[in-house]
């Protein structure tokens, strides 16, 4: 049992990661897909260029996955490409005995002023492999002729990304939060189970797996990210600048409280049922198993940000009715307190995340 613990954590991480780094990355893919083919006819209408591969990978570098933004890598690209092929030029220049010196002596040149004039990675980047393919394939071939499908793989690429496939950070930070609230589902599920069965074994497992809900964070945390930044360097996100402002406010302030609470409530469960060698008394299972079915319903939902304060899903009891322990749960004894304490700041903290007038 213990060895294939590994193999199941890995298991389930992979089931829930993956789909959701797929989805977040289709939208970007099929975008570099059409601009690459787009890039590729107007470069050939243009300047007349028989291959014109660097338009293609210019287009497919400004829409790549995950950047922040890709107005600012369209321009990062393109300051790195021209710095690069004004280096390269120059160097063509000097004498040709020493080759290697010039070319190490030039990439040292690109890669430094690049580094000064954009503090961003790729604009070095960019002007030292611009040297590079300067001085390998002749200023004819790789110098203007590649500013050229340059400039037209960036313009493709910002209509693309800043027109006709712009992302919804709304619905970009709601899959993320799904994905991360369902791990949290799945985890103190299987934690409760295993206290309730008095599995040692599973409990172990069981937080291991609600552990992996901090990648789901991890990523929720990247979307808000780029949520900040597209209301600066994206159309749709200057359009929605004000909600966008509301909802990342949100999700800054209480994602990392709820998955903390969590934590808490998973580790005080465990505690105390290796203390007592008993069950979880049945208030607090109904209490837990409760908290457990609210994440999973939020999760279903189409945004967890209640946007407006008489937002119906700014209140947890729509979804089920809240429970009231009464006597039953203030008589727990003394060595689960603490895990009911925590299971109310994990009900506080979700109705912090959504809004609720009740938080």
């Amino acid at each position: 049992m213990r060895w294939s613990t590994p193999f199941m954590l890995a298991w389930r991480r992979a089931k829930t990661t993956l789909p959701s780094r797929a989805r977040l990355a289709a939208r970007d893919a099929i975008a570099a897909a059409l601009a690459s083919i787009c890039a590729w006819v107007i470069a050939q209408q243009l300047w007349q260029h028989q291959r014109p591969a660097f338009a293609v990978v210019t287009a497919v570098v400004c829409l790549a996955p995950g950047l922040p933004s890709h107005l600012k890598q369209t321009k990062s690209l393109v300051i790195g490409c021209a710095l690069g092929i004004v280096i390269g030029d120059l160097l063509w220049q000097l004498p040709d005995q020493h080759l290697l010196i010039r070319l190490s002596a030039g990439i040292f040149l690109a890669v430094l002023l690049g580094a000064v004039v954009g503090p961003a990675p790729v604009v070095p980047i960019q002007s030292g492999v611009s040297v590079v393919l300067v001085l390998a394939m002749g200023p004819s071939a790789a110098g203007g002729t590649r500013l050229l499908d340059v400039l037209v793989g960036a313009a493709v690429g910002l209509i693309f990304s800043q027109v006709l496939f712009t992302s919804n950070p709304i619905k970009d930070m709601g899959r993320a939060a799904s994905t991360f609230l369902k791990q949290l589902a799945n985890g103190l599920d299987l934690i409760v189970r295993a206290c309730e069965a008095q599995k040692a074994d599973a409990a172990e497992a069981a937080l291991g797996q609600l552990s992996l809900a901090q990648e789901s964070l991890a990523a929720l945390s990247a979307a808000v990210g780029q949520a900040h930044a597209s209301r600066r360097w994206s159309l749709r996100g200057r359009l929605n600048a004000d909600r966008l402002a509301f909802v990342t406010r949100r999700y800054d302030r209480h994602a990392l409280r709820v998955y903390a609470t969590a934590l808490l409530l998973a580790e005080s469960l465990n505690r105390a049922a290796s203390h007592t060698h008993t069950p979880p008394p049945p208030a607090l299972s109904r209490y837990c198993r409760w908290l457990i079915s609210s994440c999973q319903d939020l999760a279903n939902q189409p945004t967890v940000v209640a946007l407006k304060s008489d937002d119906p899903l700014a209140q947890m009891a729509l979804w089920q009715p809240q429970p009231q322990p009464g006597d039953e749960t203030a008589a727990l004894p003394p060595d689960w307190h603490a895990a009911h304490e925590n299971a109310q700041q994990l009900e506080s903290a979700l109705r912090a995340l959504i809004g609720s007038r009740d938080a």
